[in-house]
């Protein structure tokens, strides 16, 4: 039995197709990760398209929260004419709701669907689009518009408030190639993605 071990331990028949299927092994894996990091880029790069095309609409459309062309800035502390007091308003898609005043569900539309408002996720010419005819992976749920001091604004006035408008893009899971075929896909997100502007006229036209 001895003999017999010792002469298994010394033969190397096989070893160079071992060698070579660990090396092919080696090579999948690093091909794969390779593909699956490159599409990532991929849609993170469709992503922030798709944030900036919102963020341009969203800042020279009725904003979804009507409150915000109705603020003044007064208070007890502030006058007319002084500068704009520090606010924020954020308003949700999924929750159809905002942290202050109505929401405006029309304006949201716009800028998911672009001005066309119809409510397709396709390819079409750069004036129409929104946010989901750039990034087809957006989702209602997923958009968040929010309004907030720029500093520019002046107290008293009505739609004077001049506004920073950002619009973010969060929890979009990744369409990986691999992990898909084994249900694993959607365990992977995006970090949030995020545009701001100036908002403009706040006013459709």
């Amino acid at each position: 039995m001895k003999q017999i071990l010792k002469k298994f331990r010394r033969r190397n028949d096989g070893a160079v197709t071992v060698e070579t299927s660990l090396m092919i092994m080696g090579l999948i894996i690093l091909t794969g990760g390779a593909i699956e990091t490159g599409y990532g880029f991929y849609q993170y790069n469709g992503a922030q398209q798709a944030v900036r095309t919102g963020a341009r609409i969203a800042a020279t459309s009725d904003p979804v929260a009507r409150s915000i062309n109705t603020m003044t800035g007064l208070s007890g502390s502030v006058s007319i004419g002084e500068a704009f007091p520090d606010f924020q308003v954020t308003c949700s898609d999924e929750t159809r709701q905002c942290s202050d005043g109505s929401f405006d569900s029309t304006a949201m539309r716009r800028i998911i669907f672009g001005p066309d408002g119809d409510g397709i996720c396709s390819a079409t010419s750069r004036a129409r689009r929104g946010m989901c005819d750039v990034f087809k992976e957006t989702k209602r749920a997923q958009v968040e518009v929010s309004y907030f001091s720029s500093g520019l604004g002046t107290s008293g006035f009505h739609g004077d408030a001049a506004p920073f408008v950002s619009v973010t893009l969060r929890d979009v899971p990744l369409n990986f190639v691999f992990l898909d075929l084994v249900g694993l896909g959607d365990l992977v997100h995006l970090p949030p993605v995020e545009a701001t502007l100036m908002g403009e006229d706040l006013k459709n036209g």
